[in-house]
């Protein structure tokens, strides 16, 4: 269940997400059109390999808002940073143990993403350094 207040923080955080599956999807087309379906498909592993557990993390550490629910907060960031990492690494085993992927495509894909999380303040904040409440 989300809260009222926590909504727009996670309608934030899903944009971000948005933003990150359109970058698979670029990474993924680029790798099959210059490169080979193999190493297409091997970028979009990687990028499902961030993606995933990182959409989990957004539904629990923007469930809660308010300084009445900090210990909800708190909880949820500590079990979505938890499942997070968990999830990675299952990923990480099950695309890696196929051995079918090209693996620099998996992991430059996998790399862009991690480094596409600088560009979260743009999502949750705008231009005056107000927290955007649309």
């Amino acid at each position: 269940m989300v809260d009222k207040l926590a909504i727009k923080s996670q309608k934030a955080g899903l944009k971000l997400v948005g933003f990150q599956l359109l970058i698979v999807l670029f990474i993924a087309l680029v790798l099959t059109v210059f490169s080979s379906t193999k190493s297409g498909y091997s970028g979009l592993a990687g990028g499902i390999t961030f993606m995933l557990p990182n959409m989990i993390f957004v539904f629990m550490t923007f469930a809660h808002a308010g300084a009445s629910k900090t210990k909800l907060i708190l909880r949820g960031f500590y079990v979505g940073e938890a499942i997070k990492l968990t999830l990675t690494v299952i990923l990480f085993s099950i695309f890696l143990k196929s051995g079918t992927l090209f693996l620099p495509s998996f992991y430059i894909s996998f790399l862009l993403l991690v480094a596409s999380q600088w560009l979260a303040p743009f999502f949750f904040y705008d231009n005056n350094g107000i927290k955007n409440d649309r």
